[in-house]
């Protein structure tokens, strides 16, 4: 097995220990919810529930992006992980969106009465689970560097934070009921579940954004300020005439084309030569040979560069 295979075994492996844990999170945060009459937990249950699903897709699209080509997919399966990853922040979107609507209906309802007691211990249990677990899998990222896990592991961050928010929250609602101000502990459960909505909704633009660019095609600033760097640097010195470049990358693969203009009295014609330059580039580019698809052209000719030149232009 070689270090690319290892790095996939790895990812795959973390994606289903991830997905079993967050199954466990989301049938007891459910059944909890349900149980205790708690808005909150039961949000808990059906994110976990939803990330469930996700992380099933996530494991499938890991499985894709390890067989790099098909007769119906020639250039691969990378752009399966950013529409995975959209998925995912669309959904967290409308569930924010839906908590946000239950809680203020709620609190303007006259709150909701919850059983905190076994809530309390629900809530005390997970949140070492889950940070535990975060930290665990931020750890191996480190040096896996895979963007699915990356952005698999803001799950649970996002739940480790909710399970801290509802045991606090719990913890000084059941305080309240052996004081005076009693009456006020129902209204803690609708506020929780505003508070954790609010909490979760810079997590899923976090996914949504980068992912939605890169299904559009948007190209990376960094990477194209990369490419240009290197390209400029050949242009001097092979004294090429111009170049045009297009970039784009989908999570951890990076897509570079570069047409390159040369002079028609170009020295080194042969295609062993002009073989031996694109080596040179790609050398130069760097980075894993199965996380990049490089193009490297030559032509004399303006029009079958990329469409930065118009194609009736004539050529010096």
């Amino acid at each position: 097995m070689n270090v690319v295979e290892a790095r996939q075994s790895i990812e795959q492996k973390l994606l289903i220990q991830s997905t079993a844990l967050m199954s466990l999170v989301a049938i007891s945060g459910t059944i909890m919810g349900i149980v205790t009459g708690s808005s909150a937990v039961l949000l808990d249950g059906v994110f976990s529930f939803v990330d469930v699903v996700i992380k099933v897709m996530m494991l499938m699209t890991s499985k894709l992006i390890a067989r790099e080509t098909s007769k119906r997919f020639q250039f691969g399966f990378w752009q399966f992980e950013p529409l995975v990853l959209a998925v995912e922040g669309l959904f967290i979107l409308v569930i924010v969106l839906y908590a946000l609507s239950s809680g203020v209906t709620d609190l303007l309802n006259g709150g909701r009465v919850v059983d905190f007691g076994p809530a309390i211990f629900y809530a005390i249990f997970f949140t070492i689970v889950d940070a535990a677990y975060y930290l665990y899998v931020h750890r191996i990222n480190k040096s896996l560097q895979s963007n699915l896990i990356k952005f698999d592991n803001i799950s649970w961050s996002v739940d480790a934070w909710l399970e801290a928010a509802i045991l606090i929250s719990f913890v000084v609602a059941a305080g309240l009921e052996f004081t005076d101000y009693a009456v006020y502990a129902k209204y803690i459960d609708p506020i929780v579940l505003i508070v954790l909505a609010l909490q979760i909704l810079p997590s899923a633009i976090k996914i949504l954004i980068p992912s939605t660019k890169q299904i559009l095609g948007y190209a990376p600033p960094a990477l194209h300020d990369e490419v240009q760097t290197i390209m400029d640097e050949f242009m001097q010195r092979y004294q090429f005439k111009d170049y045009v470049s297009s970039v784009q990358k989908y999570g951890n693969a990076r897509i570079i084309e570069i047409d390159i203009l040369i002079p028609k009295d170009f020295p080194q014609q042969s295609i062993v030569e002009l073989d031996r330059i694109r080596n040179e580039i790609d050398a130069e580019i760097g980075g894993n040979p199965t996380e990049k698809w490089v193009t490297i052209s030559f032509t004399a000719t303006k029009r079958w560069m990329a469409k930065d030149y118009l194609l009736d232009e004539e050529d010096d």
